[in-house]
């Protein structure tokens, strides 16, 4: 029983100290509240409210930006028409975005066809996705790129990375075929073989295997098999 009233005790003292720790520091209290209610406030308002609406702006800003590519207008499309924003003005004002991310793939493919190589590999980098065909296509267009650059091994790396992406049997040997053709300007014939065997074998329904044969004999031939 004095074990109970010892805990009772306990209590009360710890309440009695609380109590008295908050008159003490009322003001200190209350601005600390005070503060913590404005940053729930922000994060809701930011949340539910500008992250859409901004969302809502640059997909409007896109629509337009899309159009220009679409009918290969490159130079309107990337900079925009004066009252009607591009691609690089909406991944620098909305990048944060799914729009403004999307932004950036596109400039990649823009700069791609202009032939300026290196600065579509930059914003190839920028842009993240979760959409399987447009993620995969992306490093797909930096490995193009990077051979264009005559960075074989960088270009290696992006299309079995866009194969890893590929999480299907329609572009997967794709740029399977792409990463066995970089092998064989490398000179690594023995992966390029592996790589089109695999196409033969595992993807034999699908158009690129559909003159896989003569790879693999030049492969072969090349490998002394």
């Amino acid at each position: 029983m004095a074990q109970k009233n010892d805990t009772i005790a306990n209590v009360g003292e710890r309440w009695n100290r609380l109590e008295d720790y908050l008159d003490e520091h009322k003001k200190t209290v209350t601005t600390v509240s005070i503060i913590v209610v404005l940053i729930i406030a922000g994060f809701v308002t930011f949340k539910y409210w500008y992250i859409p609406s901004q969302e809502q702006d640059a997909e409007m800003a896109m629509s337009r930006a899309q159009t220009y590519y679409a009918a290969d207008s490159v130079n309107k499309a990337i900079k925009g028409d004066g009252a009607n924003l591009g691609f690089q003005d909406i991944a620098d004002q909305y990048g944060w975005t799914p729009a403004g991310q999307l932004a950036n793939y596109y400039l990649g493919l823009c700069y791609y066809q202009k032939k300026d190589y290196q600065q579509a590999i930059d914003n190839l980098e920028k842009f993240n996705a979760h959409d399987i065909l447009v993620s995969a296509n992306a490093a797909g267009v930096e490995g193009d790129a990077e051979m264009q650059l005559n960075n074989i091994d960088k270009a290696i790396e992006y299309y079995l990375e866009a194969v890893k992406r590929s999480n299907n049997d329609y572009t997967a040997p794709m740029y399977m075929k792409d990463a066995a053709r970089a092998y064989e300007v490398k000179g690594d014939y023995a992966n390029a073989l592996s790589l089109y065997q695999t196409i033969k074998t595992q993807y034999y329904t699908y158009a690129e295997a559909n003159d896989i044969d003569k790879y693999i004999a030049r492969a072969e031939a090349k490998t002394g098999k």
